[in-house]
């Protein structure tokens, strides 16, 4: 089997919100630093990514997290994140949940490539 060379990322849904004014500001990126993009969601929005592509870097798994940026403090907070394994090439399109341990509050959708 070849090597994967990324993840497209390809949706991000909010299943439930946390702030109270009914809107997440959504700060989407790499576990090991940097932001891809930053959303604010309502729940059930659907944000499609414009062609967002994560390489891989020696086929280890790449992570996807969230976190949360209070509007009024600025004081951020960890959502949860997702796992794209190298292993998923060629399996379609991929949905993980992510955020609370009982009920998703969001669901990543993904192929690798």
């Amino acid at each position: 089997m070849a090597d994967a060379a990324f993840a497209k990322l390809l949706f991000l849904e909010a299943k439930r919100i946390q702030d109270p004014d009914g809107a997440d500001e959504v700060l989407v990126g790499r576990g090991d630093g940097g932001t891809f993009e930053k959303v604010r969601m309502r729940q059930g929005d659907v944000f499609e990514f414009d062609e967002r592509f994560v390489p891989f870097v020696n086929q280890a798994p790449i992570d996807v997290v969230l976190h949360e940026v209070n509007e009024v403090t600025d004081k951020v907070s960890f959502i949860g994140g997702a796992k794209i394994i190298a292993s998923e090439v060629g399996l379609g399109e991929r949905t993980q949940a992510i955020g609370a341990l009982s009920l998703s509050l969001y669901e990543l959708t993904y192929k690798v490539l």
